[in-house]
């Protein structure tokens, strides 16, 4: 696939002039013939970026069906496609995450590096990685461990952050990383709160447990007024 992407991409001249660049990602139902349809566009960037991942996806050949109890079906997945320019290239980049910079951050982001120059990993499996109690579980999970940064809430700072995750074959959360962020602070907690997960049933591809990249948003938002900053001078 990464193949197929890095072949038929053709940057938007425009794209190029304004430097544009970004995460494009979108969902698509893969038919029981393997044929995609009803796309759906989860992740922006520029809007030219935006309609060439389009483009790109309208094209594929067709993909293997899933199969469910020995019965092929109609299954929804995801594809994300970096576009990133640099002097020597135009291409669509495997990988545009943001590894923290932060010490609580590097601790939790649990960087792996013998998956990732050593090992397979793919984007989209037969059956993709699931989090043990579901994706309701998921987010209780989620807002559980969340601590909104006190000074986020001081600045009334809210939004999505998109982050990525290895699952690995045996259901372990690695190398999380922040692929689109926000704020510095919102961007670290979420790596921490991500680094908190337990293992997670793993993804197979082909009757085999394998390593999956999986695309997660967080969002953060304030359900009450900014707390008055520390700073703030009393009458």
């Amino acid at each position: 696939m990464h193949r197929f992407i890095s072949n038929t991409l053709s940057y938007p001249a425009d794209a190029v002039a304004r430097d544009a660049q970004g995460l494009v990602v979108y969902t698509f139902v893969v038919e029981k013939d393997g044929t995609l349809s009803n796309f759906n566009i989860i992740h922006r960037a520029d809007s030219l970026l935006n309609k060439e991942a389009l483009r790109i996806l309208q094209n594929m050949p067709p993909w293997r069906p899933a199969r469910y109890k020995g019965e092929i079906v109609r299954s929804e997945t995801y594809v994300p496609m970096y576009f990133r320019l640099n002097k020597n290239a135009r291409v669509a980049s495997k990988s545009t995450g943001q590894p923290s910079s932060s010490a609580t951050a590097k601790a939790y982001a649990k960087t792996d590096k013998e998956i990732i120059e050593n090992q397979e990993i793919y984007t989209i499996v037969d059956k993709m990685p699931r989090y043990a109690h579901g994706e309701t579980g998921l987010g209780d999970f989620i807002s559980h461990n969340i601590r909104y940064p006190r000074e986020a809430l001081q600045e009334g700072i809210q939004g999505r952050i998109l982050c990525s995750f290895i699952v690995a074959a045996d259901g372990s959360v690695s190398n999380i990383e922040v692929v689109d962020g926000l704020n510095p602070l919102l961007n670290d907690e979420a790596v921490r709160v991500l680094g908190l997960m337990p293992k997670w049933i793993p993804g197979e591809n082909g009757g085999e447990k394998v390593n999956v990249k999986c695309l997660l948003p967080i969002d953060f938002a304030i359900d009450e007024d900014p707390i008055p900053p520390l700073t703030q001078s009393r009458p």
